[in-house]
């Protein structure tokens, strides 16, 4: 019954990040989380999370002629931000980091729908982008859960569909070969855990296989609206899910 659970969600998860660039880690690490640590599902997401990634960036390539460059801050503070989360990860309750990231998605939501089109925020604004990438970084040391803050910062740009995919997807690599490479220096890559992380990737590429088909079917206006929705559930979600952290306080 375990396994259906995480089945359901890695297909669903992944369908949901070809389509928008991120869902697979969201449904999957709190269904992995039921049954393994919280180490463990990091470890077992991050490789299939890696591997869909440099999918969406190759189906995306061509979005490299207009630069990267103008998001360096934003991938140097990423892995910033990864040293700080890991740190915490044995030390900070999930259950707070997830209601912070839930609070702070819905305040960029606002936000975004506060802007006009033409007031969105330009590619090279660095400050946005270290504090964004800092912050993305530090979700995926401690909850697994870095595009959240990835997508919300795309999107508040003037930015084409394809262009935000192939910056969404070479973040999450960086990112998460650099997490893989500290969670195998850990020890976290066990037997058992490379044996899941492979069972749990065969839904992964199935439901990402059925997402590409979405994403190409998708106008702009129309994708930018599905993923600010999708953030938003999650966001909801999240709030729902660990609200229970709040009564710690009283």
């Amino acid at each position: 019954m375990n396994l259906f659970i995480v089945f359901i969600a890695a297909f669903i998860g992944s369908g949901l990040k070809a389509i928008g660039g991120f869902g697979f880690a969201t449904l999957a690490m709190p269904a992995l989380s039921l049954f393994w640590d919280v180490p463990t599902a990091i470890a077992v997401v991050s490789i299939p999370t890696m591997l869909t990634s440099v999918m969406n960036g190759w189906r995306t390539h061509e979005a490299l002629s207009e630069g990267l460059m103008p998001f360096a801050p934003f991938f140097l503070a990423g892995l910033a931000g990864l040293g700080f989360g890991l740190t915490l990860l044995f030390s900070a309750d999930p259950r707070f980091m997830k209601l912070f990231l839930g609070v702070f998605l819905i305040g960029q939501i606002l936000w975004q729908w506060a802007l006009s089109e033409k007031a969105k925020v330009p590619e090279d604004s660095r400050f946005r982008g270290i504090w964004m990438g800092f912050l993305a970084g530090t979700m995926l040391g401690t909850v697994g859960m870095p595009s959240h803050v990835t997508a919300a910062y795309l999107a508040g740009m003037n930015l084409s569909k394809t262009r935000y995919l192939f910056v969404m997807s070479m973040n999450q690599i960086v990112l998460r070969a650099a997490a893989i490479f500290s969670l195998l220096a850990a020890g976290a890559y066990t037997g058992d855990a490379v044996l899941l992380m492979i069972t749990v990737s065969v839904p992964a590429f199935a439901g990402f296989f059925v997402g590409t088909r979405l994403f190409k079917r998708l106008p702009e206006q129309a994708f930018f609206r599905a993923v600010t929705a999708i953030l938003l559930i999650m966001a909801v979600s999240l709030l729902i899910a660990n609200r229970e952290i709040l009564y710690t306080f009283f």
